[in-house]
């Protein structure tokens, strides 16, 4: 199973990808009101991602086979988690030419960072890591919400949306 090490590094690497990701795709668009939304959307995955370093953890005591295996399994898990992004792509985000789309495409990773933390919770034996985590899935939630109500709050497709 997963430590809550394993959980904060694969978090920590989840957030960095949302960053990098929103911060390249604020560079190559032109329009500013999506290059500062994405900037906002980076500096939130930054300041999760400074959370998740800064959690101080305890480590327990285990064989060196159990350290071996812990170790190849979260290596492959990282490695998988690394290279992806989930649903956010930054070329997407930077050639999407309505605001609509930037807001939709962000809404949808940060649901799918949602559900894959929900998933690594099931991992857990740490009752305070768990917790540590539950607070990161209501922020995160909190994010889809705040999305979802900018959604809204725009014009229909067929008004003047471009940006």
């Amino acid at each position: 199973m997963f430590t809550d090490v394993d959980i904060r590094n694969i978090a920590v690497q989840i957030e960095r990808n949302g960053e990098e990701t929103y911060r390249a795709a604020a560079k190559e668009t032109a329009d500013k009101n999506i290059a500062d939304l994405l900037l906002w959307m980076a500096d939130e995955e930054k300041r999760h991602l400074l959370w998740f370093e800064a959690l101080e953890l305890k480590k327990c005591n285990k064989t060196e086979e159990q350290e071996k295996m812990e170790a190849m399994g979260r290596g492959l898990l990282e490695e998988m988690v690394k290279s992806r992004t989930f649903s956010l792509e930054q070329k997407s985000l930077s050639s999407a030419e309505q605001l609509s789309s930037v807001l939709a495409q962000c809404r949808e990773f940060e649901e799918d960072t949602v559900m894959f933390y929900e998933f690594l919770r099931g991992f857990l034996d740490d009752e305070k890591a768990s917790k540590h985590l539950d607070i990161i899935i209501s922020e995160e939630q909190g994010h889809v919400k705040q999305l979802e109500n900018l959604l809204k709050t725009l014009p229909s497709e067929g008004e003047k949306t471009h940006v």
